[in-house]
C-alpha cells in the first residue's frame, strides 16, 4: 500500500495557511447554518475557503450542496467568481444564495463549455473522485478540489486516497450489492445510507453499483495526468479518528498538523471540530 499525501508544489505555502487562521475564525462564526450535521465542519470548511481563496477562479462549480452552507462559503472566498451549485436534490437547503445558479442534474450531464483553466470545481457528492477527475480532464477543468477523500477502510465511495494506495473500493453496505437497481432497491439504499448517517443524496449509478477491484493502474494513472496532489493538512490531530479508532500513521497516513498540541492551546474552534477531518484534497490535471 502507498502512503501518498502529496505530489508536486501546490500554489501556496503551509506558513500561508497557519496565517489564515485567525481571518477563518471570524468569518465562521457568521456562518448561516450553525448546525451542518452531515456537511462540513471547521477543519474541512478552512480547507476549503483557503484553497478557493487562493486559486482565485473565475467559474466555481460545486457538486453536493446540502443544506448549502459550502455555497456560502465559496461566495464568500471568491466574491466574484460565477457559482454552480449541483444537486440531484435542492430540497434539504437552508441557505439559498442569490448568486448561485441552481442547477438539478449531474456535473457529468453539464455543458462546461464556457470554462477556462482558471475555474474550480469542488466535489462533496460522495461519487467516484477517480472518475470525476476523467470527467474534469474531458470538460477541460484543471483545479479540483475533493471533499470526501476516505482512507483505505473508511467511507463510501472509491476516494483518490484509496486509488494512491491501490486497495479498491467496495461499498460497505450489502444493500447496495444484493438489492438490484430496481426503484424499491434505490430507495432502500437511500433509507441505509441515512441510517449510516450519510448525506441524503440521490444516489447515482457509480455510486450504487460500483465495485473496484484492487489494482495499480488507477495509482499509475493519477501520477501520469496529475500536476498536483495536496492533501489539506488537518489544523489539530487528535488521539482518535472520526470513527473511533486510533490515528496512527500506518493506516491513517496524514500530513502534519498545522498545531501541535502543546501549550497553551488557541484556535480552539478546530480541536472541537478535529475529528471531523478526512483528508481533503486539491488535484491539479496537467
Amino acid at each position: 500500500m502507498q502512503n501518498i499525501t502529496n505530489i508536486g508544489v501546490p500554489p501556496w505555502t503551509r506558513s500561508e495557511i497557519i496565517s489564515h487562521l485567525d481571518e477563518f475564525e471570524a468569518i465562521y462564526a457568521e456562518r448561516p447554518i450553525k448546525d451542518n450535521q452531515g456537511g462540513m465542519k471547521a477543519p474541512h470548511m478552512f480547507a476549503v475557503w483557503f484553497m478557493a481563496k487562493q486559486l482565485s477562479p473565475d467559474i466555481i462549480v460545486e457538486s453536493g450542496i446540502w443544506k448549502g452552507q459550502s455555497t456560502w462559503l465559496l461566495e464568500t472566498a471568491c466574491p466574484d467568481a460565477k457559482l454552480f451549485s449541483i444537486d440531484l436534490n435542492l430540497g434539504y437547503r437552508q441557505y439559498i444564495s442569490d448568486r448561485a445558479i441552481y442547477l438539478d442534474k449531474d456535473f457529468a450531464e453539464q455543458d462546461w463549455s464556457g470554462i477556462s483553466d482558471r475555474s474550480l470545481v469542488f466535489f462533496d457528492d460522495h461519487q467516484n473522485a477517480y472518475k470525476r477527475l476523467q470527467q474534469c480532464n474531458w470538460f477541460g477543468f484543471k483545479h479540483i478540489i475533493f471533499e470526501d477523500n476516505y482512507p483505505v477502510t473508511q467511507g463510501d465511495c472509491y476516494s483518490l486516497k484509496k486509488a494512491f494506495s491501490n486497495a479498491g473500493f467496495e461499498h460497505v453496505y450489502s444493500a447496495s450489492r444484493t438489492l438490484g437497481n430496481s426503484i424499491v432497491a434505490k430507495a432502500a439504499r437511500r433509507v441505509v445510507a441515512r441510517l449510516a448517517g450519510l448525506n441524503p443524496i440521490a444516489l447515482t449509478p457509480q455510486y450504487e453499483t460500483e465495485k473496484i477491484p484492487p489494482n495499480d493502474v488507477d495509482s499509475r494513472m493519477l501520477k501520469k495526468n496529475l500536476d498536483v496532489y495536496y492533501e489539506f493538512p488537518p489544523v489539530f490531530r487528535t488521539s482518535k479518528t472520526r470513527w473511533g479508532d486510533e490515528w496512527d500513521d500506518m493506516t491513517y497516513p496524514t500530513p502534519k498538523p498545522l498545531i501541535e498540541q502543546s501549550g497553551e492551546l488557541s484556535h480552539k474552534l478546530f480541536l472541537d471540530e478535529a475529528v471531523f477531518y478526512t483528508w481533503i484534497c486539491y488535484a491539479k490535471l496537467k
